[in-house]
């Protein structure tokens, strides 16, 4: 029953007209007064499903919205593609790039024949544009100092195509230049007869104590080391002698290689060789020694062998050189001593090399160290062999392979300079005339060791892949 307010006239409305005609008078209002709570309180559940059917609900097109998407999309398209315009355009900001017509001209031979050959120059000097930026697994370093001088007519080495070259700058000590093995492997200035030490350990004769740890300077095989690369030493001179030693030892006088005033506080080389953590670590060692006493080879043999054999490792002692071309042996680490007459016959330090490869190369990647000892007669086509094996070996993962070689000619008052010739992974850093101590630093970040090493995960992660 609806009345007016007077009550002079009342009209009888169903329940149901009254409540859909206040919901569409509280709908259509922005009110939210009497008129929806009384619609709330007066209205039945057939009432309200009643409204939710009759009630018409306005459907909104989606037209404009997938064009207002579409064209946000079409925007940040072309910001990004501007984006990497301004990048390419930068990176190749000062490179000219241009197709030149070879013009030609009919030469006599003699003429002929040099025009072709740096023609193959040229092609060669433009693939160096290509750099390679990779992680080098593998590291290969030669080190060839004052050795004899390329023969006129002799091929030309391998080493000259490498695609980057510069030169390493000796210590100057007064009136004579050198090169620092302590310098060159673990990248500190340090004095002339000490090994393995910083600039605060002065080169003694006697044995005053034991010099703090702290002083002791490491190589790049201990970088290679803790990160788990297989490592190797070989020479055709002797093991004990600075160049190699500087690699695993450490000693204030670096002429103590098999004997020393006090062997607890100084110990000499050939003992840290055989008891050094770093040497101990060593895969392949090989080289001669020529000790005061008898059967110094043999004795050392002995000794190393029976540290292998109490920490459970496989190993293998080399009794020839010829030994070390045998490939099919498993062994986690090799030992050859030899006699000075074998290594300097023809052909011997292509063998080590071989034999060292054969040894270290793995999946978790190495660093082999390869030193012609300046005072064994060996020729550069011998060298050169043993490179262009290496390149060889590793051919199927070069460019994941660092192959650097350090030569230098002798001189009458020491080499002013040595070359270095690089391929591989980071070989473009070397581009100027570099410190005798970069070398170690420019091996450490292309390999990333020593303090450019990766996160152990990361080591993890590449391994396995």
């Amino acid at each position: 029953l609806a009345c007016t307010h007077d009550h002079k006239e009342c009209v009888i409305v169903s329940c149901k007209e009254m409540a859909r005609e206040e919901f569409s008078f509280a709908t259509n209002d922005t009110a939210t007064g009497t008129y929806s709570r009384h619609w709330q309180s007066g209205s039945d559940v057939n009432g309200r499903e009643n409204v939710g059917n009759n009630f018409s609900r306005r459907k909104v097109s989606c037209g404009c919205n997938a064009l207002c998407i579409g064209t946000v999309v079409l925007v940040i398209f072309g910001v990004v593609l501007l984006c990497i315009g301004f990048i390419v355009a930068y990176e190749n900001e000062g490179q000219v790039i241009a197709i030149v017509d070879l013009v030609s001209v009919e030469l006599p031979p003699e003429q002929a024949v040099w025009f072709e050959k740096n023609l193959a120059e040229l092609r060669n000097a433009f693939r160096v544009m290509e750099e390679n930026k990779r992680r080098a697994k593998n590291v290969v370093l030669f080190v060839a100092l004052d050795s004899a001088e390329i023969p006129a007519g002799e091929a030309r080495p391998i080493w000259e195509s490498f695609p980057h070259l510069a030169l390493l700058r000796p210590t100057r000590e007064h009136t004579r230049t050198s090169f620092n093995p302590t310098s060159m492997f673990c990248g500190i200035e340090v004095y002339e007869h000490s090994v393995g030490f910083d600039s605060t350990v002065k080169p003694s004769d006697d044995c005053v104590g034991p010099v703090n740890i702290t002083h002791r300077a490491a190589s790049i095989v201990q970088w290679a080391q803790a990160v788990g690369r297989r490592t190797g030493v070989l020479t055709n001179g002797e093991i004990v002698h600075p160049f190699p030693a500087a690699l695993y030892a450490h000693t204030p006088n670096a002429s103590w290689h098999y004997t020393s005033p006090d062997d607890q506080r100084c110990p000499d080389v050939r003992s840290q060789l055989l008891q050094s953590e770093t040497a101990a670590r060593l895969n392949v060692i090989a080289g001669t020694m020529n000790c005061p006493e008898e059967f110094c080879r043999e004795s050392f043999g002995v000794e190393w062998k029976r540290a292998k054999t109490e920490d459970g490792f496989r190993y293998k002692l080399w009794k020839d050189v010829s030994d070390m071309l045998d490939s099919d042996d498993d062994y986690e680490h090799a030992l050859g001593i030899y006699d000075q007459q074998s290594l300097a016959a023809p052909g011997a330090f292509f063998d080590l090399t071989v034999g060292a490869l054969n040894g270290l190369i793995s999946p978790e990647g190495f660093l082999l160290v390869a030193i012609a000892d300046p005072n064994i007669p060996i020729g550069m086509s011998e060298i050169d062999a043993a490179v262009r094996i290496t390149l060889h070996k590793l051919s199927r993962v070069l460019d994941d392979s660092l192959i650097v070689v350090i030569r230098s000619e002798a001189r009458e008052r020491g080499s002013s300079f040595a070359t270095v010739h690089a391929t591989g992974p980071m070989s473009h850093l070397l581009h100027r005339v570099h410190n005798q101590t970069f070398l170690a630093h420019f091996i450490s970040y292309a390999a990333r060791i020593g303090r450019f090493r990766d996160a152990d995960l990361t080591n993890l992660i590449l391994q396995i892949l």
